[in-house]
């Protein structure tokens, strides 16, 4: 079936058909590209300033597949509501609420910015101050991926581009970083990143390091 064979399915039948039929076919394919689009392509440029919709997709078919589609089971079309309004308005509130949280948790888990705290985070990088036992210390109780991260980006000092193999798995984005734009991915791993400095800094104060 075409996609302009799709575009004469009532809401009912689409999301019927979306709930019935597995993954990855063209019916999914033309509700996430086609469908959803505009109103997709609407909230990348307000909220994103990007101009795609390929680093959406993935997330917003996690939203509504979640809970055996719930979000799209929960479509009454009440007052006359289209499936096209409702999942307009379902998007929109869920990713403007994505984006209070990040900016939020960015606020709370705040970077130490001291000349102290980042004297002793350049110490890791200089092969001379090595047997600073109790930087390696606070460094060795973290958690394994903290240490992955913070040896990466800051003893090794790669950009995120290049280490985003290595690193995305200890990211909470569920896309693939092969098919999101560059800041996107700098964005993700600035966060991991991010939280290992913090849980770095939280072990020199029980070490008294600082």
């Amino acid at each position: 079936m075409q996609h302009f064979e799709y575009e004469k399915l009532s809401d009912e039948e689409l999301i019927k058909g979306l709930i019935k039929t597995p993954t990855e076919n063209k019916l999914h394919d033309y509700f996430f590209k086609k469908k959803c689009h505009n109103f997709l392509l609407y909230i990348s440029r307000t909220l994103y300033n990007e101009e795609t919709t390929y680093h959406l997709m993935g997330e917003f078919y996690e939203f509504l597949s979640n809970d055996n589609w719930k979000v799209l089971r929960m479509w009454k079309k009440e007052n006359n509501c289209s499936l096209y309004t409702y999942l307009s308005t379902c998007a929109t509130h869920y990713f403007t609420n994505r984006v209070k949280e990040e900016k939020k948790r960015a606020e709370i888990e705040f970077v130490p910015q001291t000349s102290e705290f980042i004297e002793y985070m350049n110490n890791l990088s200089n092969e001379e101050n090595e047997k600073e036992k109790s930087i390696w210390d606070a460094f060795n109780m973290l958690k394994k991926r903290d240490q992955i991260v913070l040896r990466a980006m800051v003893i090794e000092n790669y950009n995120a581009i290049d280490i985003a193999p290595a690193i995305w798995k200890y990211t909470k984005c569920k896309e693939s970083y092969k098919n999101l734009p560059a800041k996107k991915i700098q964005n993700s791993i600035a966060m991991v990143k991010h939280r290992a400095l913090l849980a770095m800094f939280n072990n020199f104060k029980k070490l008294n390091i600082y």
